[in-house]
């Protein structure tokens, strides 16, 4: 059993950095960087996707199946992506959350 390399988490940490980095700035920045952070993502996914190639026959190679046939590091961009995008919807779930609580407060404090 392979253990998933350390790259893999890369892309997810940077988003989250720079995510919670962007509470400094405007929020124009926020929805800037999620969408950025969305759309490599997806990039990544696709283009991993793109390079794995057409599924070998375990029958004529030696592996148990066709996704142990797979170039693993196309497998790894592929999870890179998912778990980018996936971070990129948790967050947009916290942004949301905390631009209500940040229009609230604003509200409240002018009354």
């Amino acid at each position: 059993m392979d253990v998933v390399p350390g790259y893999v988490f890369i892309l997810p940490a940077v988003i989250v950095a720079g995510w919670i980095l962007s509470w400094w700035g405007a929020r124009r920045v926020r929805w800037f960087l999620l969408s950025a952070a969305a759309v490599v993502s997806v990039l990544c996914v696709v283009i991993g996707w793109h390079a794995m190639g057409p599924p070998a026959d375990p029958r004529t190679v030696d592996c148990s199946s066709s996704w142990a046939c797979t170039d693993p590091g196309s497998l790894y961009v592929v999870a890179a992506g998912l778990l980018g995008f996936g971070c990129c919807f948790v967050l947009l779930l916290l942004t949301l959350v905390g631009e209500v609580l940040l229009i609230r407060r604003g509200r409240r404090s002018s009354d």
